[in-house]
């Protein structure tokens, strides 16, 4: 071989080298670990095991919900401390290293809210979003005597889960504008997008936030009497995903990995009962089984401040592996950055306990 062949060996060989690397370069992304923690009471020391187990470094805690009073207008309805939630979680190695405070807000109170009255929300809500905002807000500390868990912390993040509508964006919208206005500037605004938000933004609009996070559940209302499973059925979730075009926000991405049952009365919507699991139902005496993960009551009965008659009928759904590596692979379709989070909803030793370790580090593995 001459020189000359040598040397367009060793560029050709340099240009296909240059070319793999940038392609490999370009495809790394550069993935947070998440968990949603839900629930309104403290952390268990199998979740704080579980935490550090699969190296979560953001977990979003339910802060508040917030609801429409005729009487009393925007209210919160369930009520959370931050500070609590990280107290318990201070004294184990390897927990979260940051918190996310998330406020669930229902359309209603946008639907009835006047719009002069939203900086006045907006403002309420980053108070009890971001301790110690303001004076008002270190009074309200010391007279919860909150000031004993080693003083406030400041989120990095804060984020609201509403699920707005075309009707509606306009207001929730001057909402965010208004809580972005009042945030320090080196916290992030983040807000939930449901799948209809997510396939059809020329309708229910793009709200002006830091990024979204897309839930890739809530498939069905489980209001509905039916055999589908209203939190995931791959078939109808891929229509969210068929020819979908790149969501003009950076998303990050939360998967389902819970159960609930649901109990009807006369094939009409009663509650929903998040603590229980088919398993209580199966060992529960007042129940027969009539097929599809659906219980009959035979009896009257009160179980777990449940009151039951004859004839209702109790559902179970949840989510098995093979549900959770569906949505992980439509999931991947809606990655539109090359930085995001991945997370889980929800924290809870009765759901995690369902899934084996691989399961559960194959989902953010995978979509690296």
């Amino acid at each position: 071989m001459s020189c000359m062949d040598s040397f367009r060996s060793l560029c050709l060989f340099l240009l296909i080298a240059s070319f793999f690397f940038s392609c490999s370069k370009k495809s790394s992304k550069n993935i947070t670990r998440g968990y949603y923690f839900w629930r309104m009471n403290d952390v268990t020391e199998g979740e704080e095991k579980f935490l550090k187990q699969h190296g979560i470094q953001k977990l979003y805690v339910h802060l508040m919900d917030v609801d429409w009073s005729d009487s009393q207008g925007a209210i919160p309805i369930i009520d959370n401390e931050l500070q609590l939630t990280n107290s318990a979680l201070e004294s184990y190695k390897g927990s979260p290293r940051e918190l996310v405070p998330v406020v669930f807000i229902t359309n209603k109170t946008f639907e009835r809210i006047d719009s002069f009255e939203i900086p006045l929300l907006a403002t309420r809500l980053v108070r009890r979003c971001l301790p110690a905002y303001d004076a008002l807000d270190k009074d309200y500390e010391e007279r919860h005597d909150l000031t004993s868990y080693k003083g406030a912390i400041t989120p990095k993040e804060i984020q609201f889960d509403c699920d707005w509508t075309a009707t509606t964006k306009r207001k929730y919208f001057n909402f965010l504008r208004e809580v972005k206005r009042l945030l320090p500037y080196e916290v992030q605004l983040t807000v939930t997008v449901r799948l209809h938000q997510f396939k059809h933004p020329d309708k229910t609009g793009v709200p002006p936030v830091d990024r979204g996070i897309l839930m890739v559940y809530n498939i069905s209302d489980p209001k509905q009497y039916g055999n589908h499973n209203s939190i995931f059925e791959s078939n109808k979730a891929k229509a969210y995903f068929n020819s979908v075009k790149t969501y003009p926000l950076p998303l990050d991405l939360v998967l389902p990995a819970w159960s609930w049952c649901i109990v009807y009365r006369n094939k009409q919507f009663y509650q929903i009962e998040n603590e229980l699991t088919e398993q209580d139902l199966i060992h529960a005496t007042f129940l027969k089984p009539t097929g599809d993960h659906r219980y009959s009551v035979t009896r009257d009965t009160v179980y777990r401040d449940l009151f039951l008659r004859p004839g209702d009928e109790i559902k179970a759904e949840a989510i098995d592996e093979k549900d959770l590596a569906e949505a992980v692979t439509m999931a991947k379709k809606a990655i539109n950055t090359d930085s995001f989070t991945i997370s889980l909803f929800e924290l809870s030793e009765k759901e995690f306990q369902r899934y084996s370790y691989e399961t559960i580090d194959k989902v953010y593995s995978s979509l690296h």
